[in-house]
């Protein structure tokens, strides 16, 4: 069960053959949606991505939604000091 919120609510499920002669279900791949930001802040040496989510959406699992208005940075990525991070509205 996919939580509405998630990133891969709409992702189509996939059946896919496991190798042992039974088969899983598998999420097909996502496409990241152009995403537009209404904010811009510069990143300190105390933010991460999941405490900017609880800041602007108070839901720190919604760090992807930051993550997807910036196509160079990947979820596993420290914040750099001084550089800008986009901030998309909430859906």
């Amino acid at each position: 069960m996919i939580d509405r919120r998630s990133r891969y609510t709409h992702t189509p499920v996939l059946t896919a053959d496991d190798g042992r002669g039974g088969t899983e279900q598998v999420l097909d791949l996502r496409e990241t949606p152009p995403t537009s930001s209404v904010l811009s802040i510069v990143a300190t040496d105390a933010d991460r991505l999941d405490l900017l989510a609880f800041r602007y959406y108070r839901d720190p699992t919604r760090f992807w939604r930051v993550c997807d208005a910036a196509t160079d940075l990947d979820p596993f990525d420290v914040l750099v000091p001084g550089r800008p991070v986009l901030i998309p509205p909430d859906k």
